[in-house]
């Protein structure tokens, strides 16, 4: 097995967010739920001879003249299903507890390495057991040749952008005063990479709550059924054992949900895709119309919290010639338009417009196999130079 190589960054699209998702709170996506769209259910698929469990997304695009893919891709699938036989997962576990007692990792949030969204964690890397014990158990060839086979992208381009253990413990009276920084629950956000996968180490019994939870799914039907119960009311997905992956594209706004009791442990990677395997712009596209979500967000929390009516002012000093002003100095802007914008800054619309890029984004992001270009690796990247014999060149050099 190739060695594991990891790099620590966390946000979206590899750029400190303007203004991170994590101002919007559990609270504020549970009163607008609703709103969207009550028909709208996910898929459920159960396959009892492998335990594998396939959630889908639902769709949230009315008009789709200028999506290139089609619904749902493999990217709107998220997998549930066994990854770590029981010995490995109580290894894994041993191994990880062992490592954070000693460092003090799940005392502190690490405030470097995921800079927008502070977790309590540390990277495999930094511990020599962990990291032999993954190389031993094939773990890196295991998990790239699950990603390939339910995402259909060759598992030689796939590659580590993190692989972290993590630690979601329970809030406790009196904790602040031993000094230790845990966290019970993480924010909605987007990781760096187009796939993610999350390990349960800890076994369901040690903690309530907890789960991944995707925005998507808040407001799905869910008939609770067996084939379904890992998904909860609140959107969290709740592997049923201790060893079961999650996997899923880390653009889906999804975050930690709230473990209310005990310890949650799980073991985190941040995926990558060679770009071959994507259209050009798509994810940048998607990027931009997040960014303007979160500034209409924020602009609109601070107004509540500031107590401000519902005005806004233009002031065109700095933009018009004197001659070519309407009015002069700040101008207040019509009704219709004031209307217009406190309509957009409305969290409800906010969230609609996000889960219809993030739809579109899902379909658009994948080329087709056969529209996939050649890898470029290290070896090719520049080309080999070769002497080419045939009788009417004889002694030309070329590049492959």
């Amino acid at each position: 097995m190739n060695s594991i190589q990891t790099s620590a960054f966390c946000c979206w699209n590899q750029q400190p967010l303007l203004h991170p998702p994590s101002v919007l709170q559990r609270q504020h996506y549970n009163r607008f739920a609703t709103s969207l769209a009550a028909s709208n259910t996910a898929g459920f698929d159960y396959d009892d001879a492998s335990k594998h469990h396939t959630i889908t997304i639902p769709s949230f695009l009315s008009d789709e003249s200028d999506v290139s893919g089609v619904y749902p891709s493999l990217l709107h699938k998220i997998h549930v299903l066994p990854f770590l036989d029981q010995e490995e997962t109580s290894r894994m576990l041993q191994i990880a507890s062992d490592y954070a007692k000693e460092s003090q990792s799940w005392d502190q949030q690490d405030s470097t390495r995921h800079v927008s969204y502070q977790t309590v964690d540390f990277a495999v890397e930094e511990s020599e057991e962990m990291f032999q014990y993954m190389q031993q158990i094939d773990f890196q060839d295991r998990i790239f040749r699950l990603l390939s086979e339910e995402y259909d992208v060759d598992a030689d381009d796939l590659s580590f952008l993190d692989l972290f253990c993590a630690s979601y413990e329970a809030k406790q009276e009196g904790e602040e005063d031993t000094g230790r920084e845990t966290m019970d629950q993480l924010d909605f956000h987007r990781d760096g990479s187009l796939l993610s996968f999350t390990v349960l180490l800890s076994q369901p019994e040690d903690f309530d709550g907890g789960g991944t939870i995707f925005d998507a799914l808040t407001d799905v039907g869910n008939e609770n059924d067996e084939q379904s119960s890992i998904l909860k009311a609140s959107g969290s997905i709740q592997p049923p054992n201790a060893g079961y992956a999650t996997l899923h594209s880390g653009k889906l706004l999804h975050g930690g949900h709230l473990v209310t009791k005990g310890q949650r442990i799980v073991l985190v990677g941040f995926v990558d895709v060679d770009q071959r395997n994507m259209r050009e712009g798509i994810l940048s596209n998607a990027a931009k119309e997040w960014g303007r979500n979160d500034v209409r967000e924020f602009w609109n929390q601070r107004r509540i919290k500031m107590k401000q009516k519902a005005s806004w002012t233009i002031s065109n000093f700095r933009y018009l010639p004197k001659k070519g002003r309407s009015c002069l100095g700040k101008c207040s802007l019509p009704a219709s338009v004031l209307e217009s914008i406190e309509n957009r800054a409305q969290p409800d619309n906010i969230r609609k417009r996000r889960l219809r890029t993030e739809d579109k984004f899902l379909r658009d992001i994948m080329l087709p196999r056969t529209d996939r270009g050649e890898k470029i690796t290290e070896d090719n990247e520049i080309g080999e130079w070769r002497e080419v014999t045939s009788a009417d060149i004889d002694g030309l050099m070329i590049m492959d």
